[in-house]
């Protein structure tokens, strides 16, 4: 393969991740102040955050298992990219729960495929994207840095109401960038096997890792921005806040292969695990608005390191004919049923032990983690 068509085949990978991830820097910090705009409690809040992770890796698992078995990946992606963004455009006039409950879970069940086969995708033709998932990555990253950043003076001015058309523009752009990724795919579908027949020893301890370290992440996934409310800071900080977080992300995802060569896999989801305690501990304490926001750099290791080693590890584990499924599974197990937990957990909580106890709690959870993370490195060794 050439170096310009290297250039123009990576360069619609960097696109694809922009795109798919631009809303996400809108959603993530800013939807729960829009439901709590429109009067929610933090029980209803919450179990329309924890939707979100269940239906999307519910059908993420379903649909990488069709997209392998009947190597229809791309076709699938672009399908639920266009099914994506029909269904956002409700969010613009419609403000009662028992209807956002339903769009939620359509939208959802669309939108739950787009990362883990975008990822597969780019492990399949890695050696002809330049062999660097981190810097292709990082991108979407970059992405979320935009959407979070360029809301927050958005947010201030006129206020959350502003919030679902910010979600809605960018959700359009999916489906015509998708369209122009690769639609090869490594394996052949008759080696095809189901999810569940892919778990060993050392993949078990693996999903239990990513789960449970994902499960401790409710009150920052679901939370923050009342947390941040509650401490008396400006409405804008939690987007500003995980727009830095992710400004370290992209340095590390630029860096991504050296550090993997220095620290292997599963010693890094290790370290990662450890970091997360300490990050939830100290949420829990900071009350500074410069201290929010330095504690929570620790995105970088917490989620950002452990990202890149868990794609890493999934390729070692997983058959090639299974890519698509091995990394659904693992955003099924971590993504899916962790944050389900800690989000459906976080909602039950917050208004009995308030933010900072939900910290606390997330530090508890995020120990039980080390556990299996432990078996996972004495496994690879």
């Amino acid at each position: 393969m050439n170096e310009r068509h290297v250039a123009r085949s990576a360069f619609t990978v960097r696109l694809a991740y922009f795109v798919v991830f631009l809303g996400a820097g809108v959603w993530l910090p800013y939807m729960p102040l829009w439901l709590a705009s429109l009067g929610l409690d933090g029980g209803r809040i919450g179990a329309l955050g924890a939707l979100a992770p269940a239906l999307r890796w519910a059908s993420a698992i379903a649909l990488g298992w069709i997209a392998d078995r009947r190597h229809v990946r791309h076709r699938l992606l672009v399908v639920a990219a266009a099914g994506a963004s029909l269904c956002s455009v409700p969010l613009l006039f419609v403000h009662e729960f028992r209807s956002l409950l339903w769009i939620f879970v359509v939208l959802n069940l669309c939108h739950g495929c787009l990362i883990p086969m975008l990822d597969a995708i780019v492990v399949d033709h890695l050696d002809g994207l330049g062999n660097d998932y981190g810097r292709l990555r990082l991108w979407g990253s970059i992405a979320f840095i935009v959407g979070a950043a360029g809301s927050a003076p958005l947010v201030d001015a006129f206020g959350p109401a502003v919030i679902p058309l910010l979600l809605v523009v960018p959700q359009l752009a999916c489906a015509p960038v998708l369209v122009f990724l690769p639609r090869t795919q490594r394996g052949q579908a008759e080696h095809a096997r189901a999810p569940w027949a892919l778990v060993t020893p050392a993949l078990a301890a693996f999903l239990a890792t990513v789960l449970l370290a994902q499960a401790s992440s409710g009150a920052w996934q679901g939370f923050f921005a009342l947390h941040v409310r509650s401490l008396g800071l400006p409405d804008s900080l939690p987007g500003l806040t995980f727009a830095l977080a992710v400004v370290a992300e992209v340095a590390l995802f630029h860096w991504g292969r050296r550090v993997l060569e220095w620290i292997p896999p599963a010693d890094m989801i290790l370290v990662a695990l450890v970091v997360t305690v300490v990050r939830w501990a100290l949420s829990a304490v900071v009350t500074s608005e410069a201290a929010v926001v330095l504690v929570q750099l620790g995105h970088v290791v917490t989620f950002s390191a452990l990202h890149l080693a868990a794609v890493a590890l999934v390729v070692e584990l997983v058959p090639a004919a299974n890519a698509t499924s091995g990394q659904a599974l693992y955003g099924l197990m971590g993504y899916g049923v962790g944050n389900t937990i800690g989000v459906a957990v976080a909602g039950v909580l917050i208004d009995r032990i308030g933010t900072s106890g939900l910290f606390w709690f997330e530090a508890a959870v995020a120990t039980a983690g080390i556990v299996p993370a432990w078996t996972l490195r004495r496994l690879r060794r």
